[in-house]
């Protein structure tokens, strides 16, 4: 690579992550984009997470030591402040980076001046590092022929498919990064936090997403299991999609099917919450979050997409389910389903 090539800043946010921060770390120092620099924010790591880090001794490698755990978002907005150069990316500390990744993504920003970020798709391993055929990213039928995307059109993509951004391939504007966004707003949408960012950045100027695995995103079955399972709180993307269609601006662009589309993803986060509570036993609480699920617009939804079909359907099991109150039956389908939806 040339010595004149814009500098990119890889931030790498860490907790306790011994496990994992070396592959990662080799991942990025074989990038073949070679002019970078990589800060570490540890975020008061009590394991061996530093020297690990230490040991690999490369002078690009330069690490940050919280004195106090400041929290997930927190640690987002000290790699933030800790940007540099024209480029900047915030890379998750369990994940791998192809070799082609941050040329690419160079390359793509140099060339349209108009984006200010740049985002890639990834395949998905387990906690083993072993790929599951799986994959996530921009939803084929959303494919521009640019690869670009402003706030409108990311806005109401969202609404028909949830949050596809791959948040640890993120590239960014360092200039972006440090004026416009400033920090990470977890305080006001929590683990959605990264989806104001992208919004945030999109009202600037379009984002770029490009279309291949240029990343492997690492999900073990310990956490896929636990979020399927666990979760009976409202998702925090409503905090986000909440708090943006209060503005003029999206109020102007929302037409009956984008409201039609927001009311899928909140009666499917309704569904994963009440099946969730019927695994717990609480299944007055259930009962509670299953009306509306067989309503005209769950139909017309179910119509639409997949999303929709399989709500629709897991809607009617749940509740027959709840109603006939056979839990030694009930518990283990409820656990497939939301294992099929998963995948």
């Amino acid at each position: 690579m040339m010595s004149n090539s814009p500098l990119v800043c890889i931030c790498v946010p860490t907790y306790n992550v011994e496990s994992t921060v070396r592959e990662t770390l080799l991942s990025i120092l074989a990038q073949t984009y070679t002019n970078i620099v990589i800060h570490i924010s540890d975020n008061a790591s009590t394991d061996n997470t530093l020297s690990i880090i230490e040991a690999l001794n490369d002078p690009r490698i330069i690490i940050h030591r919280n004195k106090t755990n400041v929290g997930g978002e927190g640690n987002f907005t000290r790699c933030i402040q800790l940007a540099t150069g024209k480029y900047t990316a915030i890379f998750h500390a369990d994940d791998i980076y192809e070799k082609e990744m941050v040329s690419k993504q160079v390359c793509f920003l140099e060339k349209n001046v108009e984006a200010g970020a740049v985002f890639t798709s990834a395949s998905i391993i387990d906690g083993n590092g072993l790929f599951n055929g799986r994959y996530i990213g921009i939803p084929n039928n959303e494919i521009t022929a640019n690869n670009m995307y402003d706030f409108e059109y990311l806005f109401k993509a969202v609404l028909r498919h949830s949050n596809f951004i791959v948040c640890p391939s993120a590239m960014v504007r360092t200039i972006i990064y440090c004026e416009v966004i400033n920090d990470w707003n977890g305080f006001a949408f929590g683990t959605s936090a990264d989806l104001d960012v992208w919004f945030r950045v999109s009202l600037n100027g379009v984002i770029g997403i490009i279309p291949e695995r240029l990343m492997r995103y690492r999900v073990s079955e310990i956490q896929h299991t636990q979020k399927l399972r666990s979760r009976t709180t409202r998702s925090d993307i409503f905090l986000v999609l909440d708090y943006y269609l209060t503005k003029d601006n999206v109020k102007s662009f929302m037409s009956s099917t984008e409201w039609l589309n927001f009311g899928g993803l909140e009666r499917t986060d309704r569904i994963v919450r009440a099946a969730n509570l019927y695994v717990q036993g609480k299944q007055n609480e259930a009962v509670r979050l299953c009306t509306g699920v067989l309503s005209k617009s769950a139909f017309r939804y179910a119509v639409k997409n997949k999303r929709g079909f399989f709500t629709f359907w897991a809607g009617i099991i749940l509740k027959v389910l709840i109603s006939l109150d056979v839990p030694g039956l009930g518990k283990p389908l409820i656990r497939g389903l939301k294992r099929y939806a998963g995948k």
